[in-house]
C-alpha cells in the first residue's frame, strides 16, 4: 500500500489544491505538495522532493502537467525510490486519492483513480440538456 501521497505542481497550484480539499473533507495527513517555483532550477525542486523521500516507502505521485518539471522529477526519483506518478492532477482525484488511501492496495488504488479521471471529465452542459 502506498505510504503517502506526494503533489507536485507549477507554482502553488498544489498548496491551493489541498486547501480547497481540506475545505470539503476536512483535515489532510499523509500528503505533502511539493512546488515549483518560478525560481528554481530542475536540481533544486529534485533536490527538495528527495530530501522527502524515505527508500522503504511506496508513494503515489499526482502531478500536473506530463512532460513537465514535477512529472519528469518524480519519473526521475522513481529509479530510486517506489514511486507511482498519475499526471493531469485535478481536485476530484486529489479527494479521492486521500479519501482512499489507507483502504486499497497500491494497484487497486490506481485502477480506481483512473476511473476517477474519466468521471471528472463530464460535459456538465451536455448532461444538463440531455435531462440527465
Amino acid at each position: 500500500m502506498f505510504k503517502k501521497i506526494l503533489i507536485g505542481t507549477h507554482g502553488y497550484f498544489g498548496e491551493e489544491l489541498l486547501k480547497s480539499a481540506e475545505m470539503i473533507i476536512g483535515k489532510i495527513e499523509n500528503v505533502s505538495v511539493f512546488s515549483l517555483a518560478p525560481t528554481m532550477s530542475f536540481e533544486e525542486y529534485k533536490k527538495s522532493v528527495e530530501d522527502n523521500l524515505i527508500q522503504t516507502n511506496k508513494y503515489l505521485c499526482l502531478v500536473d502537467l506530463f512532460g513537465g518539471t514535477p512529472c519528469s522529477t518524480f519519473l526521475s526519483l522513481s529509479r530510486d525510490y517506489d514511486l507511482c506518478v498519475l499526471t493531469g492532477l485535478n481536485l476530484p482525484l486529489v479527494i479521492e486519492a486521500i479519501s482512499m488511501l489507507e483502504n486499497l492496495n497500491s494497484e487497486d488504488l490506481v485502477d480506481h483513480l483512473l476511473e476517477v479521471y474519466k468521471e471528472s471529465g463530464k460535459n456538465a452542459t451536455k448532461i444538463l440538456s440531455e435531462g440527465r
